[in-house]
Parts: structure tokens; C-alpha cells; sequence
């Protein structure tokens, strides 16, 4: 039996990057924003819980892709001029204002990207229906 060829590693972000069900293209993984994850594909009913905690691993890339762009913007900032009228309190305040919602925009494009670099390792079928 002959192993189906794997998509290569940019259709599969771009597909992750849409929010697409990684099986038929056309189902959607979302139901509601930030992270309400549809229990199956509503196209062709790909499971999207493999087991219970799937989605840690998309937990850990929102948690990795948050501090890439919240490292660099704090290094940026240390360049510019310190705000003498802003107290240490005030400035992680703003830190945690930028951070928290910045983490809750790619949650969920982290979990779909998660879903799809699982799919593309070791892809799995919907059930078949009666």
C-alpha cells in the first residue's frame, strides 16, 4: 500500500493561517472566537480532539509566537526615550494591556496551527458515515 503524499509545509500554513479544516479544505475550525474549536469538521466531519488536552501544544505556540513580537517591542522600546511621567507600576500595566490581548488575537491561529502540523505528521480520517 502506497503512503499518501504529504502536502508541503506552505500549503499547510496557509490552510492553518485561514482557519480551514486540514482534510477537506473546506470546513471551518472555529465556531466562535477566541478559541470555541467546532468538536468535528462541519463539512466532512474530521475530528478536530484527537484526546483530551490536544490543544496544550496550541497553547505553547500562542505562548512562543506572544513573546516573539512582545520581546522584540520591548527591546524597541528601550531605545526610545525613557518616560520619565510614567511610573514602573503604569509601564507593566501597558505591558500587560498589549500582551494579553495580542495572545488572545492568535490563539486562535495558533490552535489551528497546531491542528494542521498534527494533520500533516500523522493524518487521520473523518468517520465514515452511514
Amino acid at each position: 500500500m502506497q503512503k499518501a503524499r504529504a502536502l508541503p509545509l506552505r500549503s499547510v500554513l496557509h490552510d492553518a493561517l485561514h482557519l480551514h479544516c486540514p482534510y477537506c479544505k473546506r470546513g471551518r475550525v472555529l465556531a466562535r472566537w477566541p478559541n470555541r474549536i467546532y468538536p468535528e469538521c462541519p463539512q466532512c466531519g474530521l475530528s478536530f480532539f484527537r484526546e483530551q488536552g490536544y490543544y496544550i501544544g496550541g497553547m505553547i505556540i500562542t505562548y512562543g509566537l506572544t513573546l516573539a513580537v512582545v520581546i522584540p517591542v520591548f527591546l524597541v522600546s528601550l531605545l526610545l526615550p525613557d518616560w520619565r511621567i510614567v511610573s514602573d507600576n503604569g509601564r507593566f500595566a501597558l505591558w500587560v494591556l498589549f500582551a494579553v490581548p495580542l495572545s488572545f488575537a492568535l490563539m486562535p491561529y495558533s490552535y489551528s496551527l497546531w491542528l494542521h502540523l498534527d494533520f500533516w505528521l500523522e493524518p487521520w480520517r473523518p468517520p465514515t458515515r452511514p
